[in-house]
């Protein structure tokens, strides 16, 4: 939901910016009486033949309109609220007209001539900025049936001022910087009938004003025929767009924060738009681009929801390569060295991390199965015990605390372990002080020694088949809980038939609950009560509105897996339990 939040938002002020470059483009000469100071140029790392982000779009002024047209998001992306929590764009702005095209009113003649400029197919190239966001991106479309229209809407062209010449293709084709702000710079270059358009400088020339070879050719090739490697990179080439449709697709490894060597079994999601035909609905369609030998161990992952507790916030599935996973603890010295070897043979198969109302969105459960040769060997557990409990959790776990009455010459707290023999059950858990803490320190034993006024009680447990992590204690104590048959699981809120197959699980009314608590946290009365009279007015009704919704899930179709990468139908469905 968020996710599809942001690229609505990046696409509407993708494509104002373009209609402002196509103007410059088509209706002013190219060549000038002065030449303006050229942009600074600051050089952007990102791979030009994989992006984070492909959208494919038979009209961009479209593409915002569509996405509200997904019903979640018709709930929460109501002209108000965009209006609220975007910018706030005069009536006559690209971006404004674009915005009432999503909400179709408000309509004038300006409008509708931007509307038509946007009516071509186009490819947006995006990737993640310093920051995370897709703040970088690259536009590649034909200028067809533009030229028409530019005597009409020449009146809100840029002054040459803003616009100057900073480089020059290989075949003579120039390239131009248009400069709409003191600094955001953004850069085009147009052949014949067809415009691509870069962000920023940088994302063309390195910090000499010096052409990048392989961004070159690759320009010069979307230029030439409008052709890239992006769709190559998502194994879409031969991939079809739907007529008068829309595909957007993202890369696991932007969504896993650049985690995904370790959950390489999914390499990206992609989302398709059809629209209506012969009186149907319009509709959008999930799938997702899976590598069958990164997965050894198969899909399944209903051992996973039957561990969990219900209801989650939300809850996801994760094939980790546990070989490359373990491999990072050589870095923690002589422990982690002693744990690795241990650890990447005793763990297998999908482990799944949830997030619940009941915590906070910085302390997650993190679930991991036990090989099927670990839950029979005692041997086996009590090295993994061992490894996890005696070795690694002291030495990673912890921070220092000026208060706290330790041995250890870095003041931590000590770990407290308890073990249950009868049920094989250990665990550990050690306070750590942290202003977003989990719980109060004035209520804790040890008050005296934590250095925040709240702390987390980070805890590890294990059993005979599962590893379970978490900084929240509860949420450690919830699961087991399920496994002890006291606490509902997670598993029977789910259509038993797709048990093993369900990717994710989203409870929109305990991510609604979470979500208004974490900013409630996150804007103190005492410092910020103008956002947070903004929070009660704008934000919270519309997550009260998304809390009506069933809990949905994300499950992959009952088809056996390709033989080598390619994408696979998910459907997303509404859980009623059993």
């Amino acid at each position: 939901m968020k996710r599809a939040h942001k690229i609505a938002g990046l696409a509407i002020v993708v494509a104002a910016a373009l209609a402002l470059l196509i103007i410059q483009a088509l209706w002013r000469p190219f060549e000038f009486h002065h030449e303006p100071e050229k942009p600074q140029v600051y050089d952007v790392h990102i791979d030009i033949n994989r992006p984070d982000a492909v959208i494919d779009s038979s009209a961009l002024s479209r593409l915002p309109r569509d996405i509200v047209k997904v019903p979640l998001l018709q709930t929460l992306l109501t002209e108000d609220f965009v209006d609220y929590y975007e910018t706030h764009p005069t009536r006559l702005s690209a971006e404004g007209a674009l915005r009432r095209f999503a909400f179709e009113h408000d309509l004038d003649w300006r409008d509708g001539i931007i509307r038509q400029i946007f009516d071509e197919p186009a490819r947006v190239l995006l990737w993640r900025s310093p920051d995370h966001r897709l703040g970088r991106w690259m536009i590649s479309m034909r200028r067809n049936g533009v030229a028409k229209l530019v005597q009409a809407i020449g009146n809100v062209a840029a002054s040459d001022s803003q616009l100057s010449r900073i480089a020059k293709l290989p075949d003579g084709t120039p390239v131009y910087a248009i400069r709409l702000a003191t600094n955001h710079t953004l850069i085009y270059a147009a052949k014949d009938d067809r415009l691509v358009i870069m962000s920023e400088p940088g994302m063309l020339l390195d910090n000499a004003n010096e052409p990048i070879r392989e961004r070159v050719k690759a320009v010069t090739r979307m230029l030439d025929d409008g052709t890239d490697d992006a769709l190559r990179s998502y194994g879409l080439e031969h991939v079809p767009l739907a007529a008068n449709g829309h595909r957007l697709a993202v890369s696991v490894n932007y969504l896993s924060f650049g985690y995904q060597a370790f959950f390489m079994g999914i390499d990206a999601l992609r989302f398709d738009f059809a629209p209506a035909a012969n009186g149907g609905e319009s509709t959008w369609s999930t799938s997702a681009l899976v590598v069958p030998e990164h997965l050894p161990q198969g899909w399944n992952s209903a051992d996973l929801w039957h561990a969990l507790p219900a209801p989650p916030a939300a809850c996801a599935r994760l094939p980790v390569a546990w070989a490359a996973a373990t491999q990072l603890l050589d870095r923690l010295g002589d422990a982690g060295k002693e744990a690795a070897p241990i650890l990447s043979k005793a763990l297998a198969g999908p482990a799944a991390v949830c997030w619940y109302a009941k915590s906070s969105l910085v302390a997650p459960v993190f679930v991991a199965q036990l090989s099927p040769g670990a839950q029979r060997d005692p041997k086996q557990q009590a090295a993994i015990r061992h490894a996890l409990g005696e070795v690694l959790f002291p030495q990673i776990i912890g921070a220092y605390e000026a208060k706290a009455d330790s041995d250890e010459d870095y003041s931590r707290l000590p770990v407290q372990t308890a073990v249950d023999d009868a049920a094989g059950v250990a665990s550990w858990m050690r306070p750590v002080s942290a202003l977003a803490g989990t719980a109060a320190s004035s209520t804790a034993p040890f008050a005296k020694q934590l250095s925040a006024p709240r702390y987390f009680p980070v805890t590890l447990a294990l059993t005979p088949r599962y590893a379970i992590f978490s900084p929240d204690a509860r949420l450690v104590q919830d699961t087991l809980a399920v496994l002890d048959k006291r606490y509902p699981a997670l598993a029977d809120t789910i259509a038993p038939a797709r048990l093993a197959s369900t990717m994710v699980v989203i409870a929109p009314s305990a991510a609604a609950a979470m979500a208004e608590r974490e900013v409630m946290l996150a804007l103190p009365a005492d410092q910020e009560p103008i956002f947070r009279n903004a929070a009660r007015t704008y934000l919270f009704p519309k997550l009260r509105a998304v809390a009506q919704y069933p809990t949905i899930s994300l499950s992959r179709r009952n088809a056996p897996l390709p033989s080598k990468a390619g994408w696979v139908d998910v459907d997303w469905h509404t859980e009623s339990g059993k």
